[in-house]
C-alpha cells in the first residue's frame, strides 16, 4: 500500500504537467461571408494553479488577413475568458472548409499549445456593373460609347449574361465567365440616327444576370444627349386625324366570284388641347358584308362627347341595360347629359340585324353618390314588327362598393305586354383580398319577361386562392344562357356549362404547371346539331417561357356521354403550343391530336396542325403568313380561317397599302370552303383646326476669325441645345417667344479660344426667324512688369491698382510692386490700361499711369509701369531775418 502511495506521488507532478489550456471557437460553426471582416470568439481556461500571461499567435490560410493586432490576455488559476480575434476574409474565399491555428505561448513556464479549427464559408452569389466612362453628348448619326465593368463580387465562378438595352450593342463574349473577385470591362455602343430631327436623351443600359439564378439581375445606364444637326419646326397647329381609305375586294361565295369596291373615312380626335372635347365619324360603304369574310357592313355615324355631354347620330350597338337591351345594333340616336351628380340621357334606335324589333325607345337617369357608387332607373319601349302592342320595360340598376375591395352590381326589371308581366334580375359582385380574390354573376329571366333575355338563367364565377407564393387553386363555374334576342348577323356560340377546379405551381419564375378536374356540357344551338355531349374530364397544363421562346403543353381526358349517339366514351386531346419571339418577328407553332366520343362518328380522330409567322421583310414592308389545316367542330358556328397571307407596305409616314388573300371556312359551314381578296389603300391625314402654339427660329453664324476650330461647339439657348457646323452656322427651332441667354459650351472650346463679343448674350427670341452674328478668335495677353527708377528698398508691402478696360470690359488687379502681373484670356482689339495709387509710399511717384494699345488675336503683350521716387527741393533765404518775442501783455 505504501508502495502505491509513493509510486501516486511520484506522478503526480508529471500529470499535472500533462494538463492543457482549454481552448475553444464558440462561434465554430458560424459560416463566414467573404469580403467582411468576422469576429472569432475563443474560449480560453487556465487549469493550471498560477497565473500566466501570453498573447497568442494566430495562423490564417494564404490571403487572409488579421483586421487587429493580437493583444495580451492574463488568465489566474483555473480561470476562463472570452477572447476575440478579426479576420479579414478575402472576397474570393471560396465555399470550402478553412484551416486556422491558434497558438498559445506560455514563456515563463515554457509551455506551447497549439489548436486547429475548421472554418466554412457561405456560398456567395453577387455581381456589381458600373459606368466607369460615357459619352455626355454626340451629334445625330454620332455613335454613342461607354464603358461598363462586371465584377464578381462573389466566391463562385460565375457565367454572366448581359442584356442590352434597346438598340445598343455590345463588343466581345457574351455570356462572360468570370472567376471570382475578377473583374472585366465591357464597351458598349450605340448608333443615333443621322436623320434625327429633335433632341433627345438617349438610354444606354446594360443588365447582368447569372446562370444560375435568372431572378438576380443588376444593371447600369447612363444617359447622352443627342442633338440633331438638321432640325424641324414643331407643329403649331392642333390637328384632327383623319383616315381615308379604298378597297377593292372579291370572294369566291358560293360557287360565285364576285368583286366589289367599298371606301371609308374616319376621324376620331380631340377638339381642343386640354382633350376634354372629342369627335368621332365614320362612313363606310357600300355594304360589302357578304362579299368576304373580312368585309365590313355599311355604317354611317358622327358622335360628340365631352365631360358632361355625350351625342350620337347614325350606326351603333345601343344599350340601356344588361337585361332590357343589353346589345342592339341599329340606326339611331343617343343623348347623355350631365348636372352634378345627376345624369340624364336616351336613345331612339332602329335595329338594323333583328328584324323581329320595329324600333326601341329608351330614356334613364343616373345619380351618382360618388365615383363608386351609384343608382340608375330607365324606361324602355319596344315596338315589334308583327305586333301591336308594345313592350313597355323598366329597370332599377346600382353599383355599389364596400371597404374599397369589394364591388357589387345589381338590376332588377319588370316588362309589360298587354296584360302580360314579366320580371328579371342580376347581380354580380367582385372582391379581392390579399391572396383571394372572387368574382361571380347570375342572371334569371322569367318565362313572360320580354327583354333581352326570356326564360332564361345564367350563372359565372372565378375563385382564386393563393396558398403559398408559388402555389395557388382556382375554381370557375359558368352555365350559358339560353335565351336570348342576339343579333342575326353572326350565329350564337355553343351552350356551354361547366364546373373546374385546379391548382396551378409556379415553379420558375416564368414556369408554371397546372392540373384541372371538371365537368362540362357542349350542345349546338343549331336546329340540326352537330354536337351534344357531357363529360367528366382532367386536363394537365404547362407553361414555360425560354428566353425567347415560349412552350405551351396541354393533356385532356375525359370520360364523355354523348347524347346524339346516346352513348358513352372515353376522349382525349393533346396539344402543343410553341412561340418565338425575335427583335420584330414572331413565329408560332401548333399541333394538335384529339380521339373523341363526341360527334355522331365514334372515336374519331382529329389532328390539326399549323402555325404563324409575323415578320419584317424590308423597312417599309411588313407579313403575316397563317396556316392551319382545319378546325374542331366546336368552332363551325364563326368563320374560319385555313390560310391567310397579309402583306403591309407603307409607301410615306402616312400612306400605306395592304393586300390581304384568305382562304376560309365560313360560318356555319362544315365543309364549304371560300377564297376572298382585299387590296387597301390608306392615307391617314392630320387636318388643322386650330393654332396653339407661337414657335421662333434663332439662327446664327460664327466668323473664324483666327484659325479656330468651329466644327462641334455645343451652344446653349436657355434649355435648348445645338451644335455648330464646320462652316459655323446653328439654329435653334422651335423656341417659345421670350427672352434668354446664348452661352458657348466652355468644354467644347479650344484653350485659347474666345468670342468676340461678351457672352453669355442676351437675346429676345420673337415669332418667325430671328438671327445673331459673332465672330470667334484667339485669346491674347498682356504680361507687365513693374520697374524701379532705383532699386526698391523697402520692409512693407507696396501695391498699386491696374486697370485695364475695353469698350465692353473693364479688368482691375491689385498688384505687388515687387513682382510681374498678367491678364490672360483677352479679346483682341484697343485697350487702355491705366494704373492707380494703392497706398504705395508717398515717396513714390508712378510715371507710367496710362497705356493705349491694341492686342492682335494669340499676341502676348509685354508693358512696363516705371516707378521713381519723388524730388525734394531746398531753397535757401538770402537775406537775414529777426526773430524776436512779444512781450505785452493783455490786461483785463
Amino acid at each position: 500500500m505504501n508502495k502505491i502511495v509513493i509510486i501516486l506521488l511520484c506522478f503526480i507532478p508529471y500529470i499535472f504537467q500533462a494538463q492543457e489550456f482549454s481552448i475553444d471557437l464558440v462561434n465554430e460553426k458560424t459560416l463566414l461571408t467573404p469580403g467582411k471582416v468576422q469576429s472569432l470568439v475563443f474560449k480560453i481556461t487556465n487549469p493550471y494553479s498560477n497565473t500566466v500571461n501570453f498573447t497568442p499567435e494566430i495562423t490564417l490560410p494564404k490571403g487572409w488577413t488579421l483586421a487587429a493586432i493580437p493583444y495580451e490576455l492574463t488568465l489566474e488559476a483555473q480561470e476562463s475568458k472570452i477572447y476575440i480575434v478579426s479576420v479579414d476574409v478575402p472576397i474570393y474565399a471560396s465555399e470550402v472548409e478553412y484551416n486556422i491555428g491558434f497558438i498559445l505561448n506560455d514563456v515563463m513556464n515554457d509551455r506551447v499549445q497549439v489548436k486547429r479549427f475548421a472554418l466554412s464559408v457561405k456560398k456567395v452569389q453577387k455581381i456589381g456593373l458600373e459606368v466607369i466612362s460615357k459619352t455626355k453628348y454626340v451629334k445625330a448619326g454620332d455613335t454613342i460609347h461607354s464603358s461598363f465593368i462586371l465584377k464578381n463580387e462573389g466566391n463562385l465562378e460565375e457565367t454572366v449574361f448581359i442584356s442590352p438595352s434597346a438598340g445598343t450593342f455590345i463588343k466581345g463574349d457574351n455570356p462572360i465567365l468570370l472567376l471570382p473577385g475578377k473583374s472585366i470591362t465591357i464597351e458598349a455602343f450605340q448608333i443615333t440616327d443621322s436623320k434625327q430631327v429633335r433632341p433627345s436623351q438617349n438610354l444606354l443600359k446594360l443588365t447582368a444576370s447569372l446562370k444560375t439564378d435568372s431572378i438576380q439581375t443588376v444593371f447600369a445606364s447612363q444617359q447622352t444627349d443627342v442633338i440633331p444637326m438638321f432640325q424641324v419646326n414643331d407643329d403649331i397647329w392642333l390637328r384632327f386625324p383623319i383616315k381615308v381609305s379604298a378597297s377593292y375586294m372579291g370572294g369566291h361565295y358560293y360557287d360565285d366570284f364576285k368583286t366589289g369596291f367599298q371606301g371609308e373615312i374616319y376621324g376620331k380626335g380631340s377638339l381642343n388641347e386640354e382633350n376634354t372635347k372629342e369627335l368621332e365619324f365614320r362612313a363606310i360603304g357600300p355594304d360589302r358584308f357578304n362579299l368576304t369574310s373580312f368585309s365590313q357592313y355599311e355604317e354611317y355615324f358622327v358622335n360628340y362627347k365631352s365631360p358632361y355631354f355625350f351625342v350620337h347620330l347614325g350606326d351603333k350597338t345601343f344599350s340601356s341595360s344588361t337585361l332590357t337591351e343589353f346589345a342592339r345594333y341599329g340606326r339611331g340616336v343617343e343623348l347623355r347629359k350631365k348636372i352634378n351628380k345627376v345624369e340624364l340621357g336616351g336613345f331612339y334606335n332602329k335595329p338594323r340585324f333583328y328584324n323581329d324589333i320595329k324600333d326601341e325607345f329608351n330614356l334613364y337617369a343616373k345619380f351618382d353618390f360618388n365615383s363608386k357608387n351609384n343608382i340608375r332607373y330607365g324606361y324602355l319601349l319596344k315596338r315589334m314588327e308583327d305586333d301591336i302592342v308594345d313592350n313597355h320595360l323598366h329597370y332599377v340598376y346600382g353599383e355599389g362598393n364596400l371597404f374599397n375591395k369589394i364591388d357589387l352590381q345589381g338590376e332588377y326589371a319588370i316588362s309589360e305586354h298587354g296584360n302580360t308581366q314579366g320580371q328579371a334580375w342580376q347581380l354580380q359582385g367582385q372582391a379581392y383580398f390579399k391572396n383571394f380574390n372572387i368574382n361571380a354573376g347570375y342572371i334569371y329571366a322569367s318565362p313572360a319577361f320580354s327583354g333581352y333575355y326570356t326564360n332564361t338563367d345564367f350563372f359565372t364565377s372565378n375563385v382564386n386562392y393563393r396558398i403559398l407564393p408559388k402555389l395557388s387553386l382556382t375554381a370557375n363555374y359558368q352555365k350559358d344562357a339560353r335565351n336570348f334576342e342576339k343579333d342575326t348577323l353572326y350565329s350564337a356560340a355553343p351552350y356551354r356549362e361547366r364546373l373546374q377546379l385546379g391548382v396551378r405551381y409556379n415553379y420558375l419564375k416564368r414556369g408554371a404547371i397546372s392540373a384541372f378536374h371538371g365537368v362540362q356540357e357542349y350542345e349546338d344551338r343549331m336546329e340540326q346539331k352537330q354536337f351534344f355531349y357531357k363529360e367528366v374530364f382532367n386536363r394537365l397544363e404547362l407553361l414555360q417561357d425560354f428566353s425567347n421562346f415560349t412552350l405551351n403543353l396541354q393533356a385532356f381526358f375525359a370520360e364523355t356521354t354523348n347524347f346524339l349517339t346516346n352513348s358513352m366514351g372515353k376522349s382525349s386531346l393533346y396539344t402543343a403550343n410553341v412561340s418565338y419571339n425575335y427583335k420584330e418577328s414572331s413565329f408560332n407553332l401548333y399541333g394538335s391530336y384529339s380521339k373523341a366520343n363526341r360527334y355522331e362518328m365514334m372515336d374519331d380522330e382529329q389532328f390539326l396542325f399549323g402555325g404563324s409567322i409575323n415578320t419584317v421583310l424590308f423597312k417599309k414592308l411588313n407579313a403575316r403568313v397563317f396556316y392551319q389545316n382545319t378546325y374542331y367542330l366546336e368552332d363551325y358556328y364563326t368563320d374560319r380561317n385555313l390560310f391567310e397571307l397579309s402583306l403591309n407596305y407603307r409607301l410615306t409616314p402616312r400612306q400605306q397599302i395592304d393586300l390581304i388573300s384568305r382562304y376560309t371556312l365560313p360560318q356555319r359551314q362544315i365543309e364549304k370552303k371560300d377564297f376572298s381578296f382585299s387590296l387597301r389603300y390608306t392615307i391617314d391625314i392630320n387636318a388643322p383646326i386650330k393654332k396653339i402654339k407661337d414657335y421662333g427660329t434663332l439662327r446664327g453664324n460664327i466668323t473664324n476669325l483666327h484659325n479656330v476650330r468651329l466644327e462641334g461647339l455645343k451652344i446653349y439657348l436657355g434649355s435648348h441645345a445645338a451644335l455648330v457646323d464646320s462652316k459655323g452656322d446653328f439654329v435653334f427651332k422651335n423656341v417659345k417667344p421670350d427672352t434668354y441667354f446664348l452661352e458657348i459650351d466652355q468644354e467644347t472650346l479650344g484653350i485659347k479660344d474666345i468670342p468676340d463679343i461678351a457672352v453669355p448674350i442676351k437675346i429676345t427670341i420673337l415669332e418667325g426667324e430671328n438671327y445673331i452674328n459673332f465672330g470667334l478668335t484667339k485669346a491674347s495677353n498682356v504680361i507687365g512688369t513693374i520697374v524701379f527708377e532705383k532699386p526698391f528698398v523697402g520692409e512693407n508691402k507696396q501695391s498699386v491698382i491696374v486697370e485695364l478696360s475695353s469698350d465692353t470690359e473693364v479688368i482691375r488687379k491689385i498688384c505687388d510692386v515687387t513682382k510681374p502681373f498678367d491678364f490672360t484670356y483677352l479679346k483682341p482689339g484697343d485697350w487702355k490700361l491705366k494704373v492707380y495709387n494703392n497706398g504705395l509710399d508717398a515717396k513714390y511717384k508712378i510715371e507710367t499711369n496710362e497705356l493705349n494699345f491694341s492686342l492682335s488675336p494669340d499676341e502676348e503683350k509685354v508693358v512696363s509701369i516705371k516707378i521713381s521716387e519723388k524730388k525734394k527741393d531746398i531753397k535757401y533765404l538770402q537775406q537775414p531775418i529777426k526773430v524776436g518775442f512779444n512781450k505785452s501783455i493783455v490786461k483785463q
